[in-house]
């Protein structure tokens, strides 16, 4: 935790993953918000945005109370490794 406040957004942003990255040259920002309530998380710099990237899928996918998050994330992690047959 960077203790600079939300990253992306205004300061109460509301539930879901921020990330913010310009390109090559700019520093990557990022900051999460679960539905169920735990602790707001935000990182700046490309390491610290990976990891709480994915400190948040985990959370989501396995230990959010919340039964709609963990639904969702499990359809998310299901479609990522099965992904569409069908061209594009």
């Amino acid at each position: 935790m960077s203790g600079f406040g939300p990253t992306i957004g205004h300061p109460a942003p509301g539930p879901g993953l921020r990330v913010r990255f310009d390109g090559s040259k700019s520093m990557a920002s990022a900051d999460w918000a679960c539905a169920c309530g735990a602790p707001s998380e935000d990182a700046i710099g490309h390491e610290a945005v990976q990891q709480l990237v994915l400190r948040a899928e985990r959370h989501r996918r396995d230990t959010c109370p919340d039964e709609d998050v963990r639904q969702a994330a499990a359809m998310r992690d299901h479609r990522r490794k099965n992904p569409s047959k069908r061209r594009k």
